[in-house]
């Protein structure tokens, strides 16, 4: 009998430390998981704010474009509506090559550990913060170029003031 109440004791001490593991265990995993979110969230905001100058990519390609159709460009202008028109292409494609790597979260915790995981976003994260700072160059060197080209067009070359 004493052996029995023995076991009994021993049996209930793991059966409660094994409680506490899964506890444990359990709040660990939430832990990682809000972790990996709030580091997924800040890739997501990198990749809402860069979106939306796709667009404005695409038209300052067209307006340079439709500049680079004109007889009358000098040779350094042509250069520099070039060299702008194909900064604004690689930082198109520096967004299109970044969204082609995504891995979704799920992806993630179904091949990786929490701390693979978190490197990973936090690289994707890095990676779209060289994507925007890209981006802000381009449109920065379109928008000054166009502005620039738009105060030539609408200079009087003929000497005459109105």
């Amino acid at each position: 009998m004493r052996y029995l109440t023995l076991l009994f004791v021993f049996a209930l001490a793991f059966t409660s430390c094994g409680e506490d593991t899964a506890a444990a265990e359990k709040a660990a995993m939430e832990a990682a998981y809000a972790s990996q979110q709030t580091a997924y969230d800040t890739r997501v905001a990198g990749h809402e704010r860069v979106m939306p100058m796709m667009g404005t990519i695409t038209a300052a390609q067209k307006a340079i474009k439709a500049q680079l159709e004109a007889t009358d460009l000098e040779p350094n202008e042509k250069d520099l509506l070039e060299a702008t028109d194909e900064q604004l292409e690689d930082a198109n494609d520096g967004m299109m090559n970044w969204m082609g790597s995504l891995k979704s979260l799920d992806d993630l915790r179904g091949s990786m550990d929490n701390e693979a995981i978190i490197t990973y976003i936090k690289q994707e994260a890095a990676d779209i913060a060289k994507v925007e700072t890209s981006t802000n160059a381009a449109l920065g060197a379109a928008t000054e170029l166009m502005s620039d080209h738009a105060e030539h067009d609408g200079d009087d070359h003929s000497g005459h003031n109105h």
